[in-house]
């Protein structure tokens, strides 16, 4: 059992009491920023932690991270696992079904972690979390602690999916609030059994993001189609990274003044992503990139 002695040192919370979980969501409130980011079409808002709180947080998700046991279905901000993992149970597949959960985050209160929060921190650590670590009652999306205590919350739903799908034949994998489920007896029949457990269990499904996919399947932006053996990126993404890293080691830097292009940092990052997955085909790119470096 972690207590507050421990706990208020590992997080430097010095000089601070334990105080009620009202109380800390007050304290805390000093310490959040309202964020703004742009996904798609779409302006999202959001709060991040700062100084303090921040630094607390960042201390509280290690803590956590080891009191949470990921099962082999999670690979979302998991240590070791990865878009590749999380797509590889999916290779070969000639369907895939993908849901996605409607607003993930703000369907997950204290309650969702209350159990395994209590059964290894002690009372005054618990109210910190509840206080600290949720905003009017909901993970916020910015907070250090938010995809760790989410994976906490979905733990026994992940159980009963994986129990459903052991049934069916089905590989089941969760990134997060996206669900996918390959093989075996994928169908209606199971995605409305699966719809009910989920509502049983108080989720909610994003409609508008279900489906099933025959011809491409894609599974976290990695193909996962019949003759393959390993996930690949996506063909857009593979001509991108060619056309750029091409221009790149003709003119070097100055290819980057140019308007439309991926910036110096986007493009090196796609090259170390395309590295993680298909090593041989990012060993051309990297050979581009050298010698636009070299310019």
């Amino acid at each position: 059992m972690i207590d507050w002695s421990f706990f208020s040192a590992r997080c430097g919370l010095y000089g601070l009491q334990p105080q009620s979980a009202p109380d800390w969501e007050s304290w805390s409130s000093g310490y959040h920023a309202q964020v703004s980011f742009r996904t798609g079409r779409k302006w999202r808002h959001s709060i991040r932690a700062v100084g303090r709180l921040d630094a607390a947080h960042k201390a509280a998700k290690g803590i956590l991270d080891a009191l949470y046991e990921p099962p082999p279905s999670v690979h979302g901000f998991v240590r070791k696992r990865s878009t590749l993992t999380g797509a590889q149970p999916h290779v070969g597949a000639e369907l895939v079904l993908s849901i996605d959960l409607k607003r993930f985050y703000a369907q997950v209160d204290y309650e969702r972690v209350e159990r395994l929060v209590q059964s290894h921190l002690d009372p005054e650590v618990a109210a910190w979390i509840q206080g600290c670590c949720f905003v009017s009652g909901a993970l916020p999306f910015g907070f250090r602690t938010s995809p760790v205590l989410s994976n906490i919350a979905f733990q026994s739903t992940d159980d009963s999916i994986q129990d459903l799908a052991n049934r069916r034949g089905v590989a089941y994998t969760r990134w997060v609030d996206d669900l996918t489920f390959s093989g075996g007896s994928t169908d209606d029949a199971f995605l409305e059994e699966l719809t009910g457990l989920l509502s049983k269990e108080g989720w909610h499904i994003n409609d508008a993001k279900t489906r099933f996919m025959r011809r491409s399947p894609y599974v976290l932006g990695l193909y996962v189609g019949k003759s393959i053996d390993e996930p690949h990126l996506p063909r857009w993404m593979k001509r991108r990274l060619l056309l750029e890293s091409h221009y790149f080691a003709k003119f070097g830097d100055a290819h980057f003044h140019h308007p439309g292009v991926l910036s110096r940092n986007r493009l090196f990052g796609l090259a170390a992503y395309a590295r993680s997955i298909e090593p041989d085909f990012a060993s051309r790119i990297d050979e581009l990139i050298t010698k636009g470096l070299t310019r």
